[in-house]
């Protein structure tokens, strides 16, 4: 037996010597560790699979970005349709079946003509032997008289006409139809049709509104003494008819019965002190008689109520020159003067009325002055 020791590995030796080889083993193992991510081949792919989760993230919210946005504005036009919906609601009931005439306007025995269309005011039938004379034709003339007063009344006048001649095409003999038919008449100016429908109305219809408007539409058709006779017989039923007066007086003037339409006139002036449209136009009738006494009364009076019209101020110069008076006709000149351009005032100046005037000292230095500011 050799003497020399057998040499046997203490258990640390074995201990170190098995974890070199495990040390060994795990560098030549196929499994990934974390520094494996940072070779080059492996880095990239990760990177690139970062990149992908990064552009998911992205669009995902784009997308509920999107819807977000897409609710948010839908809410908001929902709101905005509701709220205009609400304001542009009407406040007032519309009617039933016609378009103009309110439920409410009606008189309770009236308001069944708005269960009917506008069909039924047709006057047409079948036109074999006589026009029936029923509950149904009846209440058919009654449909129009309805429409025609409701219709007169807010001021459509073509369709007022339309519905009161359709009453009078079912029954020719109904009464108080004509006579409001006759004042759409006058209202449209279709004077004859008017007089044709009221030369036979009742002393009873014969108002004095009726009566003046019957004169007006003679002295419009010339049938001067029908005009004269109806005005008369309206001043008579209210002698404080301003307007029948005044339409008497046109009346005289047109026949050239001068006294009496200046009487005519200074009677309606009475009644209506206010219109001085009408005063001015009678100061020039009056010129045009040559009463320069009354123009030059009447327009004195006037430019004192009126201070801001050259106009009246050139007419009551003509007027006292007329009347003899220069003083007072330099006087209305200079006041004309004031109120207009010098090339309007230079107009009226140069007219052969001031011709008398025209080499007085105080006529020469109001054309000087007129002319001064043109230089």
């Amino acid at each position: 037996m050799d003497n020399s020791t057998l040499y046997t590995p203490n258990s640390l030796e074995i201990f170190m010597n098995t974890g070199k080889r495990q040390h060994l083993q795990d560098i030549y193992s196929t499994e990934r560790s974390t520094k494996d991510d940072y070779t080059p081949q492996v880095s990239n792919e990760v990177m690139e699979e970062r990149k992908r989760d990064i552009r998911r993230s992205q669009f995902t919210s784009f997308a509920l970005g999107a819807t977000v946005l897409i609710l948010v504005l839908s809410l908001v036009y929902v709101v905005i349709s509701e709220y205009i919906g609400v304001n542009a609601a009407p406040t007032t009931p519309s009617p039933v079946t016609q378009e103009y005439i309110p439920r409410y306007s009606l008189p309770a025995e009236s308001q069944w003509v708005l269960d009917f269309s506008r069909d039924y005011a047709d006057p047409q039938w079948d036109g074999e032997g006589e026009r029936p004379f029923n509950a149904t034709w009846l209440r058919k003339a009654t449909f129009n008289i309805v429409l025609g007063e409701q219709a007169h009344g807010i001021g459509q006048l073509a369709e007022a006409a339309e519905y009161y001649e359709n009453a009078l095409e079912i029954f020719p003999q109904i009464e108080g139809v004509k006579i409001p038919l006759g004042m759409v008449y006058f209202k449209l100016k279709e004077f004859d049709k008017a007089l044709a429908l009221m030369e036979d109305a009742k002393d009873a219809d014969l108002t004095p509104d009726l009566l003046n408007n019957l004169g007006a539409a003679c002295l419009s058709a010339k049938a001067f003494d029908k005009a004269e006779n109806y005005l008369k017989q309206a001043i008579e039923q209210r002698p404080a008819y301003a307007e029948a007066q005044l339409n008497l007086a046109v009346l005289y003037k047109e026949q050239k019965r001068a006294d009496e339409a200046v009487a005519a006139y200074e009677q309606y002036i009475d009644l209506r002190p206010a219109d001085f449209d009408t005063q001015h136009n009678f100061a020039l009738y009056l010129t045009k008689l040559g009463r320069w006494a009354p123009a030059a009364e009447l327009l004195d009076t006037l430019t004192q109520e009126i201070t801001d019209v050259p106009i009246l101020f050139f007419l009551l110069a003509q007027v006292e020159i007329n009347n003899g008076n220069p003083t007072k006709a330099l006087a209305a000149m200079q006041r004309a003067m004031q109120l207009t351009d010098p090339n309007t005032a230079l107009a009226y100046m140069d007219s052969t009325e001031f011709d008398q005037l025209r080499e007085s000292e105080e006529f020469q230095s109001m054309i000087k002055a007129l002319e001064k500011p043109r230089e």
